[in-house]
């Protein structure tokens, strides 16, 4: 059995949450939405808080109401973030990894440090898919107003 030691970290799976959208917001329809989204979700972790008293800076052990709270985000990822995510499967991976991660601390099999590197590696991921949305959904706008004015003046549109 592995000790924990006491981490001063923000919410682990809640950064998950409320990770800033990737560069400046565009145009872009789905961006915006993810930003809304995030900013939903941060409003629905603090009533989580409340609801189950739960303080995700508690110590190496399963703290009264952390699954409850957990729970309670996750229900906020899927209600806020999934429907409007180009790559829902991110999150539901993340919330199911999550969720064993946080059995086998309290099983004692992992610290809370070993859990919160994790979930940092799950926001780099999302991250960089949510940029990687932003950047394609900018790319097919441009490569729309580009045929767009080719019709326009005449010309035969850009063939993919």
């Amino acid at each position: 059995m592995r000790r924990c030691g006491k981490v001063n970290f923000q919410a682990t799976f809640a950064a998950l949450a409320l990770a800033a959208a990737c560069g400046a917001p565009s145009s872009s329809k789905s961006t915006r939405e993810i930003v809304i989204a995030r900013e939903q979700l941060e409003d629905h972790i603090a009533l989580c808080g409340k609801r189950y008293g739960y303080d995700p800076k508690a110590d190496c052990k399963l703290a009264p109401g952390e699954r409850e709270w957990r729970e309670c985000v996750y229900q906020g990822i899927e209600e806020y973030l999934i429907p409007v995510t180009l790559t829902p499967d991110v999150y539901q991976r993340a919330i199911a990894e999550d969720r064993k991660m946080t059995e086998a601390l309290a099983q004692g099999e992992i610290t809370r440090a070993q859990r919160h590197a994790r979930v940092q590696q799950m926001l780099e991921e999302i991250d960089r898919t949510e940029e990687a949305n932003q950047s394609k959904d900018e790319m097919d706008r441009l490569e729309a107003e580009i045929r767009q004015d080719m019709i326009r003046r005449g010309l035969s549109p850009l063939r993919r």
